[in-house]
């Protein structure tokens, strides 16, 4: 009976967890197919900026700054939750392999990180972080937040603090496969205008056309950095939701051993109390 009492305890505990793991599951499914479906909306918008922008006369918006120090922004796309598997770990590698890298280059790095997950993870690798906040206050980053941080940015960029930007996240493959890349934010890969045919009707420009480049390049700057926080986000989602189905998972596999050991474990007492019974009435010798 202790071996079918501490089933029994093991069984009631796993029910009891059940829901909470439903639950977390479903909010990570939700969350990735959010994030996913705002990621559509803001690569189509990224592409049509960048069409304008390679319509528009002169210069390409997105230059590299003249006098800009050669350093470069690191920033890194992290977690603020846990339960996203190696999530965390394969930034912090992908991380350390670029900053060896641009080491051998004798190229300077500043390093940004959003995710107080992943700001533990690289304190524990002693990696020196030059700024750290959260990734996002809701489960999706907003637009708002995009902003907040290309304003930042830019501004680094205009007084040439840095000549380029770098963004390191963990992008999705399949289920819960995730692979770390790096992504160039400034200077701005713009649409080659060789080769390109001439539009027609010519575009009628109402504005300075320096003050239309500045404008979309701010806002190609915003759109893109928006995607990237998109696609980080919905790859952590996925790795989570994938990790909490493998648990979900597992718990039924265990759910039934347990329900079958202690029904067995039953079966067996009352086996042995009919024999006692039995016994005890002189219908068998003991």
């Amino acid at each position: 009976m202790k071996g079918s009492g501490r089933a029994e305890e093991r069984l009631e505990n796993i029910q009891s967890v059940e829901p909470i793991l439903n639950a977390l599951r479903t909010v990570s499914q939700a969350s990735m197919q959010t994030a996913r479906r705002k990621l559509g909306g803001a690569a189509r918008y990224g592409r049509e900026i960048l069409e304008l922008a390679s319509w528009l006369p002169g210069e390409a918006p997105g230059r590299m700054q003249a006098g800009a120090r050669r350093r470069t922004l690191l920033v890194v796309l992290g977690s603020d939750r846990g339960l996203c598997g190696t999530f965390n770990t394969d930034l912090v590698e992908a991380l350390s392999g670029l900053l060896a890298q641009m080491d051998e280059e004798r190229r300077e790095a500043l390093v940004w990180v959003l995710g107080h997950r992943l700001k533990s993870s690289l304190d524990r690798e002693e990696i020196l972080v030059d700024h750290a906040e959260g990734f996002a206050e809701s489960t999706v980053p907003d637009f708002q937040r995009a902003l907040q941080l290309a304003e930042s940015i830019q501004a680094g960029f205009k007084e040439g603090r840095f000549d380029r930007v770098l963004i390191i996240l963990n992008k999705r493959l399949q289920a819960e496969r995730t692979r770390s890349e790096v992504e160039q934010l400034l200077p701005m890969k713009m649409k080659d205008k060789q080769g390109k045919a001439e539009r027609w009707p010519p575009p009628i420009l109402e504005t300075d056309p320096e003050e239309l480049r500045e404008r979309i390049r701010k806002q190609a700057l915003e759109v893109n950095l928006y995607r990237f926080l998109l696609t980080s986000s919905a790859a952590e989602h996925a790795a989570r939701f994938h990790l909490l189905e493998n648990a979900s998972q597992n718990m039924e596999r265990l759910t039934e051993e347990l329900e079958m050991e202690v029904q067995l474990a039953r079966q067996q007492a009352i086996t042995t109390e009919m024999m006692d019974l039995i016994a005890a009435a002189g219908l068998i010798k003991t």
